[in-house]
């Protein structure tokens, strides 16, 4: 009896200086992601075996007065937010309501057919092809700081539309409108709006009683957190007109969010079946598994199999992430932009994998020495972009530095032909020789796949800047551009856009510097007619026509 008890208590004790190890160390971290709790700051919430067993925040969620976190504090879940319209989605399907193999148009009429049926399934994988709508909206020279918009006017922008990036399930390019359109979809199904189905299907039975998706913007909404960014050493607030749900727009608790937890981490919870659907990876039209499910990323990390999704807009970042054979999820939100919630989050997962998982190691061989390591080198530049990608060698050591760093990342082998950063191994770059592919590299990080091509860069760029110059219209877009010589340089202005300077790489394809590519047409005369522009790798080819 003695030396049972005598078990029990040793057994106790030790789970008691574990936890006391646990609010140890993320009691510093907040401390020093947040010196100062006058400042922005974070909550986190850590659940394991079904218990939040950590529920702490710093920083203030009003600078105005100074009011801190508390339990019970709101806040916006921006991208986090598509694995509830997924749900959403998957809650319709079970209720015989759609399939998600039903064509797209059979509930939106209004969406141009491009040549190929795009089914629900391709908006919840993100492999529609449907041009993302931030994009476009940058592109039309939409003023997002003094205007807003709603999920009706991007539904109207997206029926213009006359093209797509690619063939439905060809490959995963990440695009909100994926989820607008899905949003648009479970109203028109349910005969409600998406506040109120959640509401009733999903949060009312979960018991999330403080979570939402957004419908009035000037609801006062208890414990709110405002987000902040910083200007030098100045915090400023955010104001957003806009009001665009489905990608985003929800609003949450780690109270709640710890609960949402339980539908993937617990076999037997009433709501299982959705884990199934929205964790389902499907394959893409080559046979290739994918990487992003329906809402939610699968993703390794130190060879446990994570469900996660991050979020991120002005002022703000969220993530949110389980491992099953854990059974540990993690919550964590910042109201500033310059802390950085997934890197908090995978800091807390640490503190439970005491040995992580030894992954299958590459065979060592001369696919690994100098000499091979140069097959990969060149001028790599993404698919419907400017961004490019230098990648070479230096001191046996393959190296990759974009165009909008300044520090190259080191590589290091995981395969033949594949690589993963040295200082995240979460990021791949796997090439391609097959010049029959559209792409030679793809960068994926974390299942969010970039696809970039080897080009050869124009040695003597085109001198004659002038046959550039005009005004070209895009009916897509309904907005002109302007082209003109300034100081000797081919400039581009357009709304809220003035003076973008375009220089030349490929022959008659320009870029800015920003993700954005202008690649002009020429007619049988070799005369400029018209320009297509393609931007971020998720807008590809809207024409626009020179008019004078």
């Amino acid at each position: 009896m003695k030396i049972s008890f005598l078990l029990v208590l040793i057994c106790l004790s030790a789970h008691l200086f574990s936890q006391s190890h646990i609010n140890s160390y993320l009691d510093g971290l907040l401390v020093k992601e947040v010196p100062n709790e006058s400042n922005p700051g974070l909550t986190v919430g850590v659940i394991q075996d079904g218990k939040l067993i950590y529920h702490d925040s710093r920083g203030s969620v009003n600078l105005e007065y100074e009011v801190p976190y508390n339990d019970s504090t709101v806040f916006g879940l921006a991208s986090v937010t598509k694995q509830f319209t997924s749900a959403c989605v998957g809650i319709l399907a079970y209720q015989g309501k759609l399939s998600i193999y039903d064509d797209v148009r059979k509930y939106v009429p209004e969406l141009a057919f491009y040549g190929d049926t795009i089914r629900i399934k391709n908006l919840l994988n993100h492999t529609s092809g449907i041009r993302n709508h931030n994009v476009l909206l940058d592109l039309a020279g939409f003023d997002f700081k003094h205007r807003g918009y709603t999920n009706k006017m991007i539904q109207e922008l997206m029926f213009r539309q006359s093209g797509v990036n690619n063939v439905p399930g060809e490959k995963m390019l990440y695009s909100n409108t994926n989820y607008v359109l899905l949003a648009l979809i479970i109203e028109r199904v349910s005969g409600m709006t998406i506040h109120q189905f959640a509401k009733k299907e999903l949060f009312e039975p979960l018991d999330m009683t403080d979570s939402f998706y957004e419908s009035d913007l000037d609801r006062v909404v208890v414990n709110r957190a405002y987000p902040y960014y910083k200007e030098g050493d100045v915090y400023k607030h955010p104001t957003s007109l806009t009001l665009c749900i489905g990608a985003g727009g929800m609003k949450s608790t780690v109270l709640d969010l710890a609960k949402w937890t339980q539908v993937f981490l617990d076999k037997s919870h009433p709501f299982s079946q959705l884990k199934a659907f929205l964790t389902q990876l499907d394959t893409l039209n080559n046979g290739e598994k994918m990487k992003h499910a329906r809402g939610m990323f699968i993703s390794p990390y130190k060879g446990y199999k994570t469900f996660n999704h991050s979020g991120r807009g002005v002022g703000m970042r969220s993530q949110f992430i389980c491992i099953p054979e854990l059974n540990i999820g993690v919550v964590v939100y910042s109201n500033s932009e310059h802390i950085d919630a997934v890197d908090v989050s995978y800091k807390i997962l640490d503190l439970f994998i005491n040995e992580p998982i030894k992954e299958e190691e590459i065979n060592p061989s001369d696919d690994n020495s100098p000499i091979q390591l140069h097959t990969f080198a060149g001028t790599y530049q993404e698919l419907n972009s400017d961004l490019r990608m230098e990648i070479f060698v230096e001191n046996d050591t393959l190296k990759a530095l974009s165009s909008l760093g300044r520090i190259p990342n080191s590589l290091t082998p995981t395969r033949t032909t594949s690589f993963s950063r040295a200082d995240n191994p979460s990021v791949t770059y796997s090439f391609f020789s097959q010049k029959e592919l559209e792409s030679q590299l793809h960068v994926d990080f974390g299942g969010a796949i970039f696809y970039f091509e080897k080009v050869t860069l124009r040695e003597a760029p085109n001198q004659n800047l002038a046959e550039y110059t005009g005004t070209y219209y895009s009916p897509e877009l309904e907005v002109t551009y302007s082209l003109q010589i300034s100081d000797n340089q081919l400039t581009l202005s357009y709304p809220n856009h003035k003076g973008l300077v375009l220089t030349e790489g490929v022959k008659d394809t320009f870029g800015a510097n920003r993700r954005t590519k202008y690649a002009f047409k020429r007619n049988e005369e070799k005369k400029i007619i018209a320009f297509e522009v393609s931007a971020e790798g998720t807008v590809k080819n809207i024409l626009f026509e020179k008019i004078n």
